[in-house]
């Protein structure tokens, strides 16, 4: 088709060359012989001018001689008054600016001679040199009629006309007017012919340029002309006006060829438009008729590249009904079929064959596109419950049915429009929202979703289900790795038998760095790499630092200081809580000694676990080391968090009660995030409430916050219990702490956690200890 095509271009182009190139040589043939017309007639034109120019000059100096040879006045004081004359004479030469001026007596001496200088812009009138000498052209005077001369002065050359003066018929005297031709007549010429214009003059065998129109640049091309040269690209016409004394006066006009025929390049340059644009019509109109002859098969052959390359949408027009039409009609029809199986085949690569629902594939797609577009969002990995139950008893296909409904439900219910099915008893949703308030209430959307009991045959079977949550881009900014992490947190739903479970660090295992962690975790104990920093507390009432929070870091041989938040979780997954725990204890217990000797006498509080609770020789251990440290059991405090005591409370409240009859202060840490009752609170033995620092922070800004802090302290006191706030940061938030009746309080704004040794030096600076002496470490 391609080749068809060209050929049915080639031809029209080589046919239209061929035309335009005959019109071409014509015009071109015919443009040369205008141009030859065009210089000689503007060269015929130049001279008639010429002529006519400098007569007119020599017969307006005649006529002007004359009148001023019949001057009464003049001839009053010819020969009498010499200053008077001059004066007089000056006078007639400005009326028609006149270059020189003179009179002759009757015996031929020059009585009186002006001549206007111009000297670049200055102009004056001075005597002439030839004043009082004798004519030196005395034959000129023999007739006594007006006459035109060439005259040569100084160097310039003057068109000279000169007139007798008579008394009757007496001549007395002659007077003569001259112009000087120089530069200001040629260029006046120029003004008018359009030529450059140089005169000349020959005084023996070479001539010499006088007077140019041409400028400094233009002198060299002067002297060609002047030396009988003809300069390329000019043409140059010279004449001959007269000779005089036996020299030879003549002009040489010049200008370029191009100039003189501008015009016709005008035309021609639009003759070449035309022919151009001629031609590209021609070829536009070529090329139209070997595409409109080809575009029936170039349409085939477009749509099968179209087809081949997936796309199925668009069909051929039929153009017609010849054969090529019937060609295109039947092409249509085998593309429609093509199409419809292969979105059967893209259909079954990304749904699942069972429910219809997207598939890993589909999700994966749309996993990329919400991260593309930098908006939050989440992923609920979703598990069925007791499916493998329902297939062990009522068999698989009962329990495709179950996924089958749970798929349509999900998949109808409102707000779910991204729902994936990875097979089994898995799904997947995308919610574009990422706030916790909004994942509770879409997770109980989902719950809702599925409550209904599904029937089967005298069955009733409850759909339940538990969910993994991961944010993006809150945990992870890598879709991948995102779904690895809602894994992670379903699986600890199913571990921890929970409904809901949203990804944090503490529930990941299986990154690198955790693993190392986990592996150098059981020498960090033995190796003396723990060690203790202290968070001061200070007693609002008093003003004074009376309470320590002993607080673990671990000072990795190769990651550093690893925050607690890092290695604590590791310790309680792999058992090692208890051994840590009973670390810290020991190490505060001799602290404690240390700075009892050195006369300060600080609470030291002590964080315990869950695991710490649940391990029957936790207890034991704690009031045997105790014993043996000699310490008192109320100068420690035990900070238990709140959700350990909601894990199991009745176990809770037994090991707490003992610990507060051996005499230990017992705290709840983070009151507030565990979800305790108050029927909880109530039974339970301790003796202060520590408001977790999420609700403490931003009480300058949050009124929300300042209501449940203040409604805390209050129910605190209510039950007989002491108030630590923790996280204070300004000095704001503590003054209101103690407006409000906290009696203790721990943060940044009062003191980073820190090592011993740069804390002793902290105390000695603080009001109650600035009379202690340097303290030990």
């Amino acid at each position: 088709m391609k080749s068809l095509q060209n050929k049915i271009f080639i031809f029209f182009v080589l046919l239209l060359l061929i035309v335009q190139s005959i019109g071409l040589w014509t015009v071109l043939s015919g443009k040369q012989s205008q141009e030859e017309q065009e210089i000689a007639h503007r060269l015929a034109t130049a001279k008639t001018i010429f002529s006519e120019l400098y007569n007119s000059r020599r017969d307006y100096l005649t006529a002007f001689a004359r009148t001023a040879a019949n001057d009464y006045a003049i001839k009053q004081i010819f020969n009498e008054d010499s200053r008077s004359l001059l004066v007089a004479l000056n006078n007639h030469r400005k009326r028609i600016d006149a270059d020189m001026v003179m009179t002759i007596n009757e015996r031929g001496v020059v009585s009186g001679q002006l001549l206007l200088l111009r000297e670049e812009a200055e102009v004056k009138v001075q005597k002439g040199a030839e004043t009082n000498s004798l004519f030196k052209y005395a034959n000129w005077l023999k007739n006594a009629q007006p006459q035109a001369h060439l005259y040569a002065l100084n160097g310039a050359l003057y068109q000279l006309s000169l007139s007798p003066i008579k008394v009757g018929a007496k001549v007395i005297g002659w007077v003569g007017f001259g112009f000087q031709i120089d530069s200001r007549f040629a260029k006046r010429y120029k003004m008018i012919t359009g030529l450059e214009t140089s005169f000349m003059l020959n005084q023996g065998e070479t001539w010499k340029m006088i007077a140019s129109s041409a400028g400094q640049q233009q002198l060299s091309l002067v002297e060609q002309i002047i030396k009988g040269e003809s300069p390329e690209h000019y043409i140059v016409q010279s004449q001959l006006i007269t000779e005089f004394n036996n020299a030879q006066f003549g002009v040489a006009m010049y200008a370029l060829r191009a100039d003189l025929v501008e015009v016709l390049q005008g035309r021609w340059w639009q003759i070449l438009i035309l022919i151009a644009l001629t031609l590209v019509l021609s070829l536009a109109g070529a090329y139209f008729i070997a595409a409109s002859i080809t575009k029936p098969i170039k349409l085939l052959v477009q749509q099968v590249k179209t087809v081949a390359s997936g796309d199925y949408n668009q069909h051929i027009k039929h153009f017609d009904e010849s054969e090529l039409g019937q060609l295109a009609k039947e092409f249509n029809v085998m593309q429609t079929a093509v199409l419809s199986r292969e979105q059967s085949m893209v259909h079954l690569a990304n749904h699942d064959p069972l429910t219809d629902l997207p598939n890993r594939n589909m999700l994966m797609t749309e996993l990329l596109r919400l991260a593309r577009s930098a908006a939050p969002f989440s992923v609920y990995h979703l598990n069925l419950s007791r499916l493998t139950e329902v297939n062990d008893t009522l068999g698989h296909d009962v329990g495709d049915k179950i996924i089958v409904e749970a798929a349509r439900r999900l998949a109808q219910a409102p707000g779910f429009a991204n729902v994936f099915h990875l097979g089994a008893d898995e799904f997947i949703l995308l919610s574009e929202v990422a706030a916790a308030i909004d994942q509770q209430s879409f997770a109980c959307g989902i719950e809702t979703a599925l409550e209904a009991s599904y029937e089967h045959r005298n069955f009733s079977l409850k759909m339940q289900c538990r969910i993994g949550i991961a944010n993006y881009p809150e945990h992870c900014d890598n879709v991948q790795r995102l779904l690895q992490m809602a894994d992670t947190a379903l699986h600890h739903t199913r571990k921890k038998r929970l409904q809901l479970q949203v990804y944090t660090a503490a529930l990941e295992v299986n990154s690198v760095e955790r693993l190392s962690l986990i592996n150098d975790f059981q020498n960090a104990v033995s190796g003396g790499q723990l060690e203790l920093h202290y968070q001061p507390k200070l007693d609002l009432n008093s003003g004074i630092i009376t309470h320590m929070e002993a607080l673990v870091r671990w000072r990795h041989p190769a990651f550093g200081l690893v925050p607690p938040d890092n290695f604590i979780p590791i310790a309680e997954q792999t058992g090692q809580i208890n051994a840590l725990t009973r670390w810290v204890f020991k190490s505060a217990l001799d602290q404690y000694n240390l700075w009892l000797g050195q006369g300060i006498d600080l609470n030291i509080a002590v964080n315990i676990s869950a695991q710490d609770l649940r391990n029957p020789e936790f207890f034991d251990y704690i009031s045997n080391t105790l014993k043996n440290a000699a310490v008192p059991a109320e100068k420690l405090t035990l900070e238990v968090t709140e959700s350990a005591v909601v894990d199991d409370p009745e176990a809770a409240i037994a090991v707490l009660q003992k610990f507060n009859d051996l005499g230990f202060c017992l705290s709840i840490d983070d009151y507030g995030t565990g979800y305790s009752s108050l029927a909880q609170l109530k039974q339970l033995p301790v003796h202060e409430l520590k408001i977790d620092k999420s609700f403490v922070q931003k009480l300058e800004f949050d009124s929300d916050d300042r209501i449940i802090v203040r409604s805390t302290i209050e129910l605190a006191h209510n039950m007989g219990l002491t108030v630590v706030a923790e996280g204070i940061e300004d000095e704001f938030v503590l003054n209101w702490l103690s407006e409000h009746g906290c009696e203790k309080a721990q943060g940044y704004f009062i003191s980073r956690p820190q090592p011993v040794e740069q804390l002793n030096k902290w105390l000695r600076q603080q009001k109650g200890f600035s009379n202690l002496k340097e303290l030990r470490c």
